[in-house]
């Protein structure tokens, strides 16, 4: 079965929304651990939750571009023809 461009992109962005209840998960997690005063363990969450926006950033970019890859070309040929 061939996948479409926008149907890989609906994939990506369900990742996205993914790694968005993993950063809810995370963040409650968090905050126990800030109240508890466990240090190492707030670190170490504070790491985790960077690198899940780290990725979601990447999967938005990602999902975007495949959206959008014919409107660029659409828009690319149009200003062809203006000029």
């Amino acid at each position: 079965m061939q996948t479409t461009l926008t149907q890989m992109s609906e994939e990506y962005f369900d990742a996205a929304k993914q790694i968005d209840s993993l950063i809810e998960k995370y963040t409650k997690q968090l905050k126990q651990a800030y109240k508890s005063k466990n240090y190492l363990k707030t670190y170490e969450l504070k790491r985790k939750i960077a690198i899940f926006y780290d990725q979601k950033k990447d999967i938005m970019i990602t999902a975007y571009t495949l959206k959008n890859y014919y409107n660029k070309e659409e828009d690319n040929e149009s200003d062809k023809a203006v000029s």
